[in-house]
């Protein structure tokens, strides 16, 4: 073997282990933790969605951008608990959707996301042109 063969060898080797280490995380969480991340990605693409389009028209009603936005993105998002459930609804919950609800009096748009046997994970109050976001966080021991 050439020089130039062992340095490919080596290159190779070293790319593998820097995608095994940059893959790692995904493998080492648990599913719930990964449904939980995805349940709190899917409040804060509603929340950027909303906020662009209040920004695009400044005399949008609150409930017009909510239902927009929401039969937007249940055409992209699935519910993580149960893919054939929507991600986004307004009235009934399931467990891992988002549940939007809008007031057209205050002009607020309040987003809550739900996980398993419904506990609230995250709420975002949305008065454009800013917004508010609460989490659960749980101490791991």
């Amino acid at each position: 073997m050439n020089k130039i063969v062992k340095l490919e060898i080596g290159v190779i080797i070293i790319l593998l282990l820097c995608i095994g280490l940059y893959l790692m995380p995904y493998f080492t969480k648990s599913a719930d933790e990964r449904k939980i991340a995805k349940i709190n990605a899917n409040a804060a693409v509603f929340t950027s969605k909303a906020l662009s389009v209040f920004s695009a028209d400044k005399n949008a009603k609150a409930s017009s951008v909510a239902i927009k936005t929401m039969d937007e993105l249940n055409t992209l998002s699935k519910n993580p608990y149960d893919r054939k459930l929507p991600a986004y609804v307004s009235g009934n919950v399931f467990c891992g959707s988002i549940s939007i609800e809008s007031d057209d009096k205050l002009q607020t748009i309040t987003i809550t996301g739900y996980g398993k046997e419904n506990v609230i994970l995250v709420r975002t109050v949305i008065k454009p042109p800013s917004f508010v976001t609460y989490k659960k966080y749980e101490d791991k021991e």
